[in-house]
This record gives structure tokens, sequence and C-alpha cells, in this order.
């Protein structure tokens, strides 16, 4: 009889643990199969230029000053750069690459300080504006103009286009053969996140200087101050559903609430980084309370004890012994918190909008990384690859966000191992 209920613990053991790896192997691949999309996708469009470009690209119509004014006896030195074709008429070399969203275009790779592409004048413009080529701009349009003679002796203009589809070789050809440029399109960098990054970074910032004395103080009122009564227990469940609710609810609180408020002071007329600031914070006060108060009660009675027995106030025994050895823990919680404002998508979209600024301010609109990401594959025409790159971006930042967090941690236990 033992033996035979021996197998059963045995074979209900072996179940268990066999599902166990079972779901647990699920997630594990369920998480790979993320993280290898998100870089095989992304890492193509990551780059220096995604990040520091603005979003919004601007095309401009040029055209070069007439014949007369331009010095055709320069030559221009070949700066010999890889992979691109130079024009020593015109002083610039182009090269075949791809915008911020992965499509092919003709890149500007050299352009000489004494270039006439260096004084193109904008026919878009009502009045006179000179407009300078830069690295890494792209042509999409070129047509130039050379002249000819006829059978009678006369000059007859001729015209010879050059298209973004045949190539930068093909470009410069028809470059080296014009005597005056009569149109060239020119399209500005653009599919940048720089207004993006600059918004997180806004949220971050502001969010932080609403969320942490509240939570803080919150937290140590709880800890040190607050008796241990029913009305104790009932705010700390508060606390803790709240920190349940869903993010969308808490952009309809931003939605309702901070944006109708801000926008009276501001005079804006729409969501703000600072509305947004705030309904972040409302979200964050939970983790920053709970953290904060957890870190609080593993400080030995001992240290209150011993700073109140030499006559200290309990004022001052929080403020000088008790949160300066607390403060690994406080700092969790904000890294905490800065990796929440970094992932957070749901509420921000209602209490500041998706319009992405290549300049926000605090009182503008302005979205996240996160919210950007919603942004480029809620259109038409989604934009997976470059959706991925921001992804790439926000999960390092994630993961290098954990690293402290537990170096953080193994340094504070670490050292009260050592005080032990």
């Amino acid at each position: 009889m033992e033996n035979k209920n021996l197998k059963i613990r045995k074979t209900k053991d072996i179940l268990l643990n066999s599902m166990t790896y079972l779901f647990s192997s699920f997630g594990i691949v369920i998480l790979l199969a993320i993280i290898i999309y998100v870089f095989a996708n992304g890492l193509p469009n990551l780059s220096w230029d995604l990040i520091s470009s603005d979003y919004t690209s601007y095309t401009y119509t040029l055209r070069s000053e007439t014949p007369e004014n331009i010095n055709g006896s320069l030559v221009y030195e070949d700066p010999n750069i890889e992979g691109s074709y130079f024009s020593s008429k015109w002083g610039i070399s182009l090269y075949d690459g791809n915008d911020v969203e992965g499509n092919a275009a003709i890149k500007v790779a050299h352009i000489d300080e004494n270039s006439p592409l260096n004084n193109m004048i904008d026919t878009t413009s009502e009045k006179l504006e000179y407009i300078s080529l830069t690295v890494e701009d792209e042509i999409s349009i070129i047509q130039v103009e050379y002249y000819s003679l006829d059978e009678n002796g006369a000059t007859v203009t001729n015209y010879l286009n050059a298209l973004s589809r045949r190539g930068a070789e093909n470009m410069i050809n028809v470059l080296n053969q014009g005597e005056y440029i009569s149109s060239l399109m020119l399209n500005t960098h653009g599919g940048g996140i720089r207004g993006s990054l600059i918004s997180t970074l806004y949220l971050i910032l502001f969010t932080l200087l609403f969320a942490l004395p509240l939570g803080i103080g919150g937290a140590i009122y709880l800890n040190e101050y607050a008796p241990k009564n029913k009305f104790t227990n009932i705010l700390r469940s508060f606390i803790d559903m709240i920190g349940g609710v869903p993010s969308i609810i808490f952009g309809l609180l931003g939605l309702t609430i901070f944006v109708p408020i801000v926008s009276s002071i501001t005079g804006s007329n729409s969501g703000t980084i600072l509305s947004g600031s705030l309904t972040m914070a409302c979200m964050l006060l939970p983790t920053i309370i709970k953290t904060t108060e957890e870190s609080l009660k593993v400080i030995p009675d001992s240290y209150r004890n011993g700073s109140l027995a030499l006559g200290a106030s309990k004022t001052q025994t929080i403020f000088k012994v008790i949160i300066p050895n607390a403060l690994p823990g406080i700092l969790t919680s904000v890294l905490l918190a800065i990796g929440r404002i970094i992932g957070e998508s749901a509420a921000l979209i209602f209490a500041i909008g998706t319009m992405i600024m290549d300049s926000p301010t605090p009182i503008t609109q302005g979205t996240s990384l996160a919210v950007h990401i919603w942004v480029l594959v809620g259109g038409e025409n989604p934009n997976y690859g470059a959706a991925s790159a921001i992804a790439i971006i926000i999960l390092l930042v994630v993961f290098l966000m954990n690293i402290l967090v537990k170096f953080i941690g193994y340094r504070f236990r670490k050292k009260q191992l050592g005080r032990g």
C-alpha cells in the first residue's frame, strides 16, 4: 500500500514538474520570438540618423545661380569617399543609400565649401531665399540645362533629367553635362525620433518632479507616523487597488481632469506634456509608495532608537538617519518609475495626444517613444521597421534599468551584511 502511494506521489510530482517546464518553456519561446522579430526588423533601420533627425521632412525645389554667376573655371578636388560618385564640375559627391524608413534614396556624401550648390535659390519661396545642400540630404530629381548651336549658329537650350531611381552614378553624369541646374528637388531628413526622445525626457523629468515628493512623503507617513489602525489598513488597500487599475483609466482621468486644468493655465487647446506628466504621476504613486515603504521597513529599529536616545527629534531621525540608509531602495523606486514612463502608451494617448512634434515643450503636445510606435503602426501604411527600431531602444533602456535596479539591490544587501 505504501509503495502504491509512493508511486502515485512520484507520478504527480513528475506530472506537475512537466507542466511547470512546459508552461515556462512556452513563455520563454514567446518572449524569444518577440525579441527576434523586433531585432530582425529593427536593426536594419536603427541608426544615428533615426535618433537625431526630425520626424517631419521638408521638400524644396531649388535652382542654381545663372551660368554667368557660376565660376566655371573651378575644378573641385575629389574626396574619394568609398561608394560615392563625384562631380568635379559641381563639387558634390552622391551615393546610393536609404532614407530613415529604409527606402532607396540618393544622398549627399560630400559637398565642397565653394560649390555653387551651397547657394541654391528656393523657387517655392515668394522672396529670394538661398538654401545650402548638406551631407545626408536626399535628392530625388535634378533637371539641368546645357547649350548647343543649331545649323544656323543659334544657341539651343537642351534639358536632361536625372531621377533617383536611376542611381547616383547617373545623376552625377547628368550633372557633369549641365551648365545650369533649372530644378533640383531636395528632401531634408525625416522620419526621425529626436522630438519623441525630447518629449520622453520631459515626461520623465516632470513626472518624477510631481510623483517623488508625494510618493516618498506618503511612504514616510505610512511607515513612520501612521498608527496601526483600520484607517491605515484601508489606505494601504486603496494604494494596492490603484496600482492594479488599467492604464487606460488613468488616461481618461488625465483627459477629463488634467488636460482642462493645464489648458486653462497655459492657454493650450489640447493635451500637453505637463498634463501627461500629471497623469503618469498618479499612475506611479502606488509603485513609489510601496517600494519606498519596503525600503524603510528594512532599516533596523535600533537606528531609530539610537538616534532618539542621542537627543535627535523624530523628524531629524527620519531625514538624517532613516532616509540616507533607505536611499538604495528609494533609487530603485525611481528607476522602476522611469522604466514605466518610457514604456507607457495607452494613458498618454489620451493625456497628451498622438501628434509627433519635432520641437516639443512642456506646454505643447509631444509623443513619447512608446506612443511614437503606436503612431507608426496605426496608420494605413504601417512602418514596422522603424517601429521595431524604436522598440529596440526601449527594450535596451528598460533592460539597463533592470540591471541597475539589481545592482543597487546587491550593493545594498552587501552593505547590510557588512554591517551585520
